[in-house]
């Protein structure tokens, strides 16, 4: 009884924080309609310029491709060592090559699909994301590199480090022993073809538009906390640490705002005038990060698998943690 009172008073003081936090965003959109209105546009612009021409034929094809059981059928190429690695049903590899190729969050929008039908459980579920949570190479080697920095070699060496770290990151979570069994050892059920292609468009088109919800609103959080202050209160300190170790102090800002929303943090600290030495470790840690933007983004598919959003960070923030460090080697070897 005890204890149920105090869930209850942890959901209501949960609650209380979301809509004071809630409220402040209103407040502020209500006071200055016309610089946030801009911001929310911004960020759908940015969404339907870059992001949706990337994702949507991704998710798309992702989407026919599960339900024509090629998960399976990749799987089974990579069985043995994604079982001896990770634990983990091969299906995980499948989930792997395609969150590399397309980028986040198409490997959270994979996971939820497999759980759904069956084919992984909870805890497969888990193990996987740890090391199927990534950004693709149009973004890191495109975007990061070309665009940002002029430098796609600067790309190509972030998109190395990265999928490195996530593999890496991978072994701290997987599966200590191995007693569910493999997806392959399960009754497969025949693909289904009703309607497969109005299915996949209708689910590409709404995971979509959450991925661009995010987007539009958290461009518009993130010109909020810079115009309070909060963006620069919170760089003063990573600013002093940068100056301390002889980095550009004014990659900090960037740092705080790709916390938020990895594209605009990646592109201040590339106007920073930051060299690609001493930018390296940070834009690859914040890279695996992913950001408050991807996470809540990859959440929403990942709830579908019970992944509770503590777990999901905790993953993060170790990939992180493995990219900055492999980059800081790199850079010191550059």
């Amino acid at each position: 009884m005890d204890f149920t009172k105090a869930l209850d008073k942890r959901k209501r003081r949960m609650a209380t924080t979301v809509a004071v936090l809630v409220g402040f965003f209103v407040i502020c959109l209500v006071a200055d309609p016309k610089r946030y209105i801009a911001s929310v546009y911004n960020g759908m612009l940015l969404f339907a310029t870059s992001v949706a021409p990337a994702l949507f034929p991704f998710f798309f094809f992702t989407r026919i491709l599960t339900s024509v059981g090629t998960a399976q059928i990749l799987g089974d190429a990579l069985k043995k060592p994604i079982a001896k690695l990770y634990n983990c049903p091969s299906v995980g590899g499948y989930v792997f090559f395609m969150s590399a190729i397309s980028g986040y969050p198409v490997g959270s929008r994979l996971l939820s699909d497999l759980y759904g039908a069956g084919i992984i459980d909870r805890r497969q579920a888990k193990a996987i994301s740890s090391f199927t949570s990534t950004s693709g190479p149009l973004f890191i080697v495109g975007t990061v590199g070309t665009v940002m920095f002029d430098s796609a070699a600067f790309g190509y060496l972030l998109m190395a480090i990265h999928f490195v770290a996530s593999l890496l990151n991978g072994f701290i979570f997987r599966i200590s022993k191995k007693k569910a069994k493999d997806y392959a050892e399960l009754v497969r059920t025949p693909p289904d073809f009703d309607d497969l292609l109005g299915k996949s468009m209708t689910s590409a088109l709404t995971s979509l538009f959450i991925v661009g919800g995010y987007i539009a609103i958290f461009s518009m959080i993130a010109d909020v906390l810079t115009d309070i202050g909060a963006v620069g209160a919170l760089s003063e300190p990573l600013s002093a640490l940068y100056s301390a170790v002889g980095w550009n102090p004014e990659m900090a800002h960037g740092t705080v705002l790709g916390l938020i929303e990895i594209t605009r943090g990646c592109q201040s600290i590339a106007e920073s005038g930051a060299q690609i030495k001493t930018a390296l470790p940070v834009v690859a840690g914040l890279l695996s990060f992913g950001g408050l933007s991807v996470s809540l983004q990859s959440l929403t598919f990942l709830s579908n698998c019970k992944i509770r959003p503590l777990y999901y960070l905790a993953t993060k923030t170790t990939q992180a943690v493995i990219s900055f460090a492999l980059a800081l080697l790199v850079s010191l070897a550059l």
